[in-house]
């Protein structure tokens, strides 16, 4: 049953304590504080316009209301880093209204009380899942994620467009001393397929599915790049859309959302039993992901 959204409150812009109520470093805080003053000031304009479309249509008051720190994106960075105040202000509300005429009040509803929801199964084991973004909302307030019954192990943001896209704005594997080995054992349940391809894989079913183009965000663009801090990309995005058949065209890769499956008798014998069961989880998650957004 569809969900009455009905004003009840009126949502309000955060306070500097509530952006950062868990900074707890001092000159942090200062510059943060800072920027904060002067942001709120020059963009006074465009948050006041953000706050009026959320008390408008209050659906999507509990995306900033339960992280007030999201409006933040609208200050500083949102997906794109080319992106100016205004254009982030059509981004976020655009990536808002796409959503829910794209999947619909109630799935919307569902997500944000749940903050996520299983779209898919990869084995007994492993499912995809589409969330709220927990991990930075620079990077876009929704990701599909590669999950096992204990941890997320690969992850995705995404935004959609006003003009009718779906932008991959991150992608970003597990860390730290075991990363590697969760990745080779993933690639393995996954019938040698590397997650991180699998992931674009489910963003081509995606966008067929609710007919909209497929863009990839281009690497020096990415919400996290810093040109003096390369460190924070693990990967280069530009070559990682190339090995996707992605072709750089006017801002973004554009990724083709046709995968290629290579005729089994064209693979060596070896590897055939492997191809196979790829292939087969291939149909079944497209057919669950196709299941799941039918309106």
């Amino acid at each position: 049953m569809q969900k009455n959204h009905k004003n009840e409150h009126t949502l309000q812009f955060p306070s500097f304590s509530q952006f950062f109520s868990e900074e707890k470093r001092l000159s942090k805080r200062f510059r943060e504080w800072c920027r904060y003053q002067f942001r709120t000031q020059l963009y006074k304009k465009q948050w006041q316009a953000l706050l009026q479309f959320l008390n408008q249509s209050p659906l999507w008051q509990p995306l900033f209301s339960q992280n007030p720190y999201r409006f933040n994106t609208l200050l500083s960075t949102y997906c794109d880093k080319r992106w100016s105040v205004k254009q982030r202000l059509s981004a976020i509300i655009g990536n808002l209204q796409q959503a829910e005429q794209l999947w619909g009040v109630e799935r919307c509803q569902a997500l944000l009380d749940k903050q996520s929801v299983k779209i898919a199964s990869l084995d007994e084991a492993l499912g995809l899942f589409l969330n709220i973004n927990q991990i930075d909302p620079f990077e876009g307030f929704f990701s599909i994620n590669i999950r096992n019954a204990e941890q997320s192990l690969y992850d995705a943001s995404f935004t959609f467009l006003p003009s009718g896209e779906l932008l991959i704005a991150s992608i970003q594997g597990p860390k730290g001393e075991k990363a590697q080995s969760i990745v080779r054992d993933l690639t393995k349940q996954l019938h040698g397929m590397r997650p991180m391809f699998m992931l674009v894989n489910v963003f081509k079913w995606i966008a067929s599915q609710l007919n909209v183009s497929l863009i990839g965000i281009p690497h020096q663009y990415q919400g996290k790049y810093r040109f003096n801090d390369r460190a924070r990309l693990l990967f280069n995005y530009d070559q990682f859309w190339q090995e996707n058949a992605g072709i750089c065209q006017s801002l973004y890769w554009q990724i083709p959302r046709e995968i290629e499956c290579k005729p089994l008798d064209e693979i060596a014998s070896k590897k055939r039993s492997m191809y196979r069961k790829r292939y087969g989880m291939f149909d079944q998650v497209a057919q669950e992901i196709a299941l799941f957004f039918t309106k």
